[in-house]
C-alpha cells in the first residue's frame, strides 16, 4: 500500500501509541515504584519463575528503549510546529509558555508518581528553543554525542581515576533507611504523606537523570527529532522508505550484533583472564554499550513500525494504536492515575502483593481499554481531555472540543 500524505502523519501517532505500550509495560512491571528498592523488598515484584522471565524480557527488549522513541517524537512534534510557524518570535514565546504549562502538569503528576517524565521534558524543551537555529551538521553531531551519552562517559572516565573510585551502588541506591521509609509510605501511607514524599523526591529524580545520563540522552533525542522534522522526513516518507529499510533496519541489526559481540569480548575476556575490573570501569564501558544497544534497538522498532505500516494487512492492525497515540498525554496520565491507585496506599495498596507477570497483564489490559476509549472519544471530540486542557491553557482561552 502506498503511504498517503495523511498516513504519513498517522504513522507518527501510531509510533507514539506503540511507545505508550512499552511505557505501560515498564511502569506496571515496576508497579510505579520508580527508584531504588530497600533491601527488605529488593524483589518485591518477583513471586515465581514467570515474573523473572517477564523482567528479563523487559530488561532486554523494552527498558531504556521506549523512552527514546517517546523523546524523539517530542522533538519531532516541536519541529513540525516550528515548520508551520516558520520559527518566528510569537511561536518561540508561545512554545515557552506551553512548556511552563507542561511543567505544571508534570509537577502535579510527579507528586503522585516520582517517575514522571513530563517535568524533565518541560525543562529540556527549552534546549529545543536554544538549538533550533543550529546548522544541520552541528545539530546532528551534538544530537549523536548526547544520545550516545558521551558526557557521562567522560565523567565516568574521570571518576575511574579518582581514589577511592566512586561507588556506583552508592550513587544509585542511596541510604537503605530512606528507601525503606519511601517504600512504606507509598505502600501503605495516606494520600498526603505520598504527596509529601514525592515532593522531596524531586532531587532524587534529577540526580538520577544526571548520574545515569538519561538527561543527556533525552536531549539528544529531542535534537534528532528536531532534525528529522527539519528535513520533513515523515512528510516525505515514501521516498525515505529505502533509507528506513537499509539504514534504520538492516544496518542497525548489524550494529546491534557488533555491540553484543563487543560486550562478550570485553566482559567475557576479563572473566577468562581473571581480571578484576574496577566497578566504575565496568559501568563506563557497560553503560556505553548498553546505551548504544538501546538506541539501535529503538531504531529497529521505529523502522519496523514504519515499514509494516505500509503493508495493507498490518496497516489496519497498527491503526489501533493511532487514537491512544494521538491522545498521548491523556494516555500517559491515565496510566499513572490507574497505576498509583492500584499499587499505592491511598488506593488498593497492591505494591509488592502481586508479581510482574500479573501487573504487566493489568497494564496491557488497561492499554487495550484506553485504545477503545480513545477511538470512541476522538470520534466525538477534537482533542483528548488532557490535550484540550493543555491547549486551552496555552491560548488562555477555552478551545472548541466537539467535532
Amino acid at each position: 500500500m502506498q503511504a498517503s500524505t495523511q498516513s504519513r502523519i498517522e504513522v507518527i501517532d501510531v509510533l507514539r501509541g506503540f511507545t505508550l505500550i512499552g511505557i505501560a509495560i515498564i511502569h506496571f512491571a515496576e508497579q510505579f515504584y520508580a527508584g531504588a528498592h530497600p533491601q527488605s523488598h529488593n524483589n518485591f515484584n518477583i513471586k515465581f519463575l514467570g515474573d523473572e522471565i517477564v523482567m528479563g524480557f523487559i530488561g532486554i527488549l523494552i527498558s531504556g528503549k521506549f523512552f527514546m522513541i517517546f523523546s524523539f517524537l517530542f522533538g519531532l512534534s516541536f519541529s513540525i510546529q516550528l515548520n508551520k510557524s516558520k520559527g518566528d518570535l510569537p511561536f518561540v514565546l508561545r512554545f515557552f509558555w506551553r512548556l511552563l504549562i507542561l511543567l505544571l502538569i508534570g509537577l502535579i503528576h510527579h507528586l503522585h508518581y516520582r517517575g514522571d517524565i513530563l517535568t524533565i521534558y518541560a525543562m529540556l524543551g527549552i534546549g529545543l528553543l536554544l538549538c533550533f537555529r543550529l546548522p544541520d551538521k552541528v545539530l546532528v553531531m551534538l544530537a549523536l554525542a548526547l544520545t550516545l551519552n558521551l558526557p557521562s562517559v567522560v565523567v565516568r572516565g574521570w571518576q575511574a581515576t579518582q581514589q577511592p573510585a566512586t561507588s556506583v551502588e552508592a550513587m544509585f541506591t542511596g541510604a537503605d533507611a530512606e528507601n525503606e521509609l519511601y517504600y512504606n509510605t507509598v505502600k501503605s501511607g495516606p494520600y498526603k504523606d505520598v504527596l509529601i514524599a514525592n515532593f522531596h523526591e524531586l532531587d532524587y529524580k534529577y540526580k538520577f537523570q544526571v548520574d545515569s545520563g538519561r538527561i543527556y540522552i533525552t536531549m539528544g533525542l529531542f535534537l534528532l527529532g528536531l532534525y528529522a522534522g527539519r528535513k520533513r522526513f515523515f512528510e516525505n516518507l515514501e521516498q525515505n522508505l529505502p533509507y528506513v529499510k537499509k539504514v534504520l533496519l538492516k544496518r542497525s541489526l548489524w550494529i546491534m550484533l557488533a555491540l553484543i559481540l563487543a560486550a562478550l569480548i570485553f566482559f567475557g575476556g576479563a572473566e577468562l583472564l581473571k581480571l578484576q575490573l574496577p566497578e566504575i570501569v565496568q559501568w563506563t564501558v557497560g553503560g556505553l554499550l548498553f546505551d548504544s544497544f538501546n538506541l539501535v534497538l529503538a531504531s529497529i522498532y521505529v523502522a519496523a513500525i514504519i515499514l509494516l505500516f505500509q503493508k495493507k494487512r498490518w496497516h489496519k492492525l497498527l491503526m489501533t494504536l493511532y487514537a491512544p497515540g494521538r491522545m498521548g498525554l491523556t494516555t500517559y496520565l491515565v496510566q499513572g492515575l490507574v497505576g498509583t491507585v492500584l499499587f499505592f496506599g491511598f488506593g488498593f495498596g497492591l505494591l509488592g502483593e502481586v508479581g510482574a507477570l500479573a501487573s504487566v497483564g493489568i497494564g496491557l489490559l488497561l492499554f487495550i481499554l484506553q485504545a477503545y476509549f480513545s477511538s470512541w472519544w476522538l470520534a466525538r471530540f477534537k482533542y483528548g481531555p488532557a490535550e484540550w486542557l493543555w491547549r486551552s491553557l496555552n491560548y488562555l482561552k477555552v478551545q472548541p472540543l466537539r467535532n
